[in-house]
């Protein structure tokens, strides 16, 4: 390598995970696991890569498409599991975000930190000074240090959603037309869930209009 010159750590992380592939025959589980896709390889990487990784990255891309072919309906069972199981354990539904005087207005199982959103929007439409709930409410969310457990339980269930779907999205969205029903609604729930984050983090700064 000459001086100067850039390195590129993918490519480098991509070259270890290929003489992984090399030695133990074994696709590696950065590629299973949806660390990058076996297409970041062939169409960004592969260019990139010395003349001898390039071989085995041939070789690891068509072992690749032959395994999933062999499994979809096994990858679909394990990402309606995985899915279930983020669902279950989520942050954002923990017993401190659940407020009787939000939740009276919701469904009993509607995650707290999606009621307690549609409520401050609500309130901030329409703020009154006066009204008990409305104060109530807009100090509850600005209070910093619970507006900063909010985004930390955000950020906890953003990352497991972004992995279960980085996981399955190439296999399940490009292989097959019947994709579970479970991958629609967790990509809906991080898009809404990163809407979220950002409106609870401007809402300290929000001020009622004079």
């Amino acid at each position: 390598m000459s001086k100067g010159e850039i390195i590129d750590f993918n490519v480098l992380r991509i070259q270890n995970d290929l003489d992984q592939f090399q030695r133990t025959k074994t696709i590696p589980h950065s590629l299973l696991e949806g660390t990058y896709d076996i297409e970041e390889i062939k169409y960004v990487y592969y260019n990139k890569l010395p003349a001898k990784y390039q071989k085995i990255a041939d070789k690891i891309y068509k072992e690749y498409h032959e395994k999933i072919d062999e499994s979809l309906e096994t990858l679909k069972q394990a990402m309606k599991k995985d899915y279930a199981r983020v669902v279950k354990n989520m942050a954002t539904e923990h017993e401190s975000f659940y407020f009787k005087e939000i939740m009276n207005s919701y469904r009993p199982t509607m995650n707290p930190i999606r009621a307690l959103y549609y409520q401050t929007r609500d309130v901030i439409r329409r703020y009154n000074p006066e009204h008990p709930y409305h104060y109530w409410l807009l100090d509850l969310v600005k209070d910093l240090e619970f507006n900063n457990i909010i985004l930390d339980a955000l950020k906890k269930d953003i990352g497991k959603l972004e992995r279960v779907i980085k996981r399955y999205y190439f296999p399940l969205v490009k292989k097959t037309e019947g994709i579970p029903l479970e991958m629609f609604h967790a990509k809906q729930q991080l898009k809404d869930f990163r809407h979220y984050y950002q409106f609870f983090r401007g809402i300290k700064d929000w001020q009622p209009d004079e």
